[in-house]
């Protein structure tokens, strides 16, 4: 799980300490209502916030002495805000602070990064100072939650992706011979290219609209706590794509880029800016992530999947709180399982006596602390955020960005930016995200004659897509080394 142990000095692991045995897998009905009743008082997600940070890094466990705590709602202008949670650790009165930024995905909020709130005490003892922040990004949790401005955007009839005919002989799929768990490769497939430029036309002004919405917000914010740059932005999933698209944006803005499994990387056929349907005539297709014959996905969704993504998906969120304590109990059921298999990662790795680090790691995969971010995530999901259509609008039924980050970064490096950054990415072991396509994304940032920066790409064993969840220790130590490499 990771070649070293960084121990807190003195840390021992406490006589009483015993492994988390005493999981609530299945939520009683009458504390699912308890707890979904309490979500409908109106400051639940604040209180909720409070807790989970004073629970995740207790100030009465010594490793946590000297951390400065912040939380504030950061005017971004227009009456909207940025909410954000803070550490701070002095390690030299005078020195320059170092700022290490955080975003999280869809489906989340800040405190979806809660066992990596003990990632500032990885930073003692280094010459500069330094500050983590943990954001609400625009229009999620305690953020203010505006809308774009593009009616098309503004409406729960999501327009569907342009029709791909698929040539598929081969049924029923034998799942045993797709390509990296996930990728058929079928005889053919067609598009009608006046379908497909009306396509274009309709979706490259949203996503364009979606790319400004997103990244001015974090550049609002940025100004408004007084940091002339970013120093390490980190993003995951959703919010990886867009911490992404905020370096080319604004690369004069931002030192480092560490994206966490990001969605949206590859090229494939409903890319906007797919240039290769000129006819109507069948093409083969390909399985390279970086072609626009890509598939992706599609050769094995269901039309059920596809319907689902588009009148189920965006509703769930409010849904789920009007199914009073059974809707409760079916978004516990869905976390239980990601929290708690950290208690396999450990005992598998010789126990907490081998594992853990420090007190702070005590509380992983306890009852209350698995407990605590569902009621976290499920007050945080359910407040409904006008980000439950715009993914749908920016990403496919096949998970992919309708605007690669392939074709941003190609696009930002052909016009020879003046300004560039180090770019880091990083995967579970276990990633549903295309790690093929970050892979050759990195190589290609890293091969190019306009780029003279670091790039890299790592993958946090046992991990899967959330990585920082499945595996805290090892994300929180690679992304210190990376701060600490600069």
């Amino acid at each position: 799980m990771r070649p070293t142990l960084v121990r807190w000095k003195g840390f021992t692991l406490p006589a009483t300490y015993k492994p988390p045995r005493s999981l609530v897998k299945q939520l009683p009905l009458k504390l699912a209502f308890d707890r979904w009743l309490k979500s409908l008082q109106p400051q639940r997600l604040q209180v909720i916030q409070d807790k989970l940070v004073k629970f995740m890094l207790p100030p009465t466990n010594p490793e946590n002495d000297g951390i400065k705590r912040g939380q504030a709602q950061v005017d971004i202008g227009n009456g909207e805000w940025i909410n954000e949670i803070n550490f701070t650790i002095e390690n030299t009165p005078g020195a320059p602070t170092k700022h290490v930024v955080f975003v999280h995905g869809y489906g989340a909020s800040l405190g979806c990064f809660a066992r990596n709130f003990q990632l500032i005490n990885r930073f003692r003892g280094r010459k500069h100072n330094y500050t983590v922040h943990f954001l609400d990004n625009i229009t999620f949790g305690l953020s203010s939650n505006p809308k774009v401005d593009n009616p098309n955007l503004n409406r729960w009839n999501i327009n569907r992706c342009v029709d791909i005919k698929l040539d598929d002989p081969d049924q029923p799929t034998d799942t045993s011979k797709l390509h990296n768990k996930y990728y058929k490769l079928i005889k053919g497939y067609s598009v009608n290219p006046q379908d497909f430029k009306e396509y274009q036309e309709y979706f490259t002004p949203i996503v364009k609209d979606l790319e400004t919405f997103y990244t001015s917000a974090l550049d609002k914010w940025r100004e408004s706590v007084g940091l002339e740059k970013i120093d390490y932005l980190v993003g995951h999933s959703y919010g990886g794509y867009w911490s992404a698209s905020y370096g080319v944006r604004y690369p004069h803005r931002l030192n480092n880029l560490i994206l966490l499994s990001p969605v949206g990387v590859e090229r494939h056929v409903h890319a906007v800016t797919n240039d290769t349907i000129t006819s109507g005539e069948e093409m083969t297709p390909s399985l390279d992530p970086a072609s626009y014959k890509f598939l992706t996905r599609l050769p094995i969704l269901s039309a059920a999947t596809m319907d689902q993504w588009y009148w189920k998906a965006p509703f769930l969120p409010r849904v789920l709180k009007l199914g009073g304590p059974w809707g409760y109990r079916y978004y516990y059921d869905m976390w239980y399982k990601k929290l708690a298999k950290i208690n396999k990662l450990v005992a598998k790795h010789g126990g907490a006596e081998a594992v853990y680090e420090n007190h702070n790691d005590l509380v992983y995969g306890t009852d209350k602390e698995v407990s605590m971010i569902i009621d976290y995530l499920f007050n945080s999901v359910t407040k409904g955020t006008n980000s439950d259509i715009y993914i749908k609008n920016l990403l496919t039924p096949a998970i992919v960005s309708k605007w690669p980050l392939m074709d941003k970064y190609r696009d930002f490096l052909e016009s020879n930016p003046k300004d560039k950054f180090n770019i880091h990415f990083v995967y579970g072991q276990y990633d549903f995200m295309n790690g093929e396509a970050g892979e050759k994304l990195k190589d290609y940032i890293a091969n190019h004659a306009n780029f003279d920066k670091q790039t890299s790409l790592s993958r946090i064993s046992e991990g899967g897509h959330n990585l920082y969840i499945d595996n805290p220790f090892h994300t929180n130590r690679l992304v210190a080394e990376i701060v600490a490499d600069d």
